[in-house]
């Protein structure tokens, strides 16, 4: 059985891979005000069989040699960083400097051109909003950055003087009404549809090309970013964790 671990900005996701089958999945939520790197959300998974740890960092080397700690203590082996390339299982990386592109945006791509090999665009919608496009043939177009939702709301409350008391209620959305009634709402509702905007803008500027694009949507505000889009999209929560995986099977071929 082997353990794949998504080392995001706010997130650690894991999931086991079995015979080329995900299975039980979980994820924990973290704070980078924290002491230190802590990995309690992962010792109910000591007790598993594992034969090896791959894994998705982007939360910098303190992460890494935490887990490098831990997988050691529990395995008595090193876990596998995956790190971007210039192609990989059918993926072209756009990047003039591949090293450069995120090894989270670059796992998505793997996973979502592994799931649907067609004109993709993909949207991670977490601590930020990154957005890449993918050809059929799996050639990366580009992409682009953007703060995400909870960046968004946590830049107006830190950085604007008569918004800083606001801490409660800037996460509560009533999707029923266009605008909002109070300020914390107004926050809320401001950040979506930031970000819906930002993700429509390309998509629709792209497909004035001639071309059409399928979106998948995956992160962390997914979910939330569904009900103010007005294009078709699919949610796939475990996109980096099934990069991974792809990666894994690659390897094992």
């Amino acid at each position: 059985m082997i353990l794949l671990i998504d080392i995001g900005n706010s997130c650690i996701k894991w999931a086991t891979l079995e015979r080329g089958q995900l299975g039980p999945q979980g994820r924990f939520f973290y704070k980078r005000d924290d002491k230190g790197p802590n990995l309690t959300g992962l010792r109910d998974l000591s007790g598993l069989d594992i034969t090896a740890v791959w894994v998705a960092n982007v939360a910098g080397p303190q992460w890494a040699n935490t887990l490098i700690d831990w997988t050691k203590e529990c395995w008595g082996f090193m876990p596998i960083f995956v790190e971007t390339s210039d192609s990989e299982c059918g993926v072209k990386n756009g990047y003039k400097n591949p090293k450069q592109l995120g090894v989270d945006r670059w796992l998505a791509m793997v996973g979502a051109y592994h799931l649907e090999k067609a004109w993709l665009c993909v949207a991670d919608c977490g601590t930020a909003l990154t957005l890449d496009i993918i050809s059929d043939m799996g050639v990366h177009q580009g992409g682009v950055i953007m703060p995400g939702v909870t960046t968004m709301r946590h830049a107006l409350l830190k950085d604007t003087y008569a918004l800083a008391q606001l801490t409660k209620g800037v996460n509560q959305v009533d999707n029923g009404n266009l605008l909002a009634y109070d300020t914390q709402s107004g926050i809320a509702l401001g950040s979506l549809y930031a970000v819906a905007g930002g993700i429509e803008y390309v998509i629709r500027e792209w497909e004035k090309k001639g071309q059409a694009i399928s979106l998948i949507l995956t992160g962390g505000h997914a979910p939330a970013m569904v009900p103010f889009l007005s294009i078709p999209c699919r949610q796939i929560p475990d996109l980096v964790l099934q990069g991974l995986a792809v990666m894994v099977e690659r390897v094992a071929r």
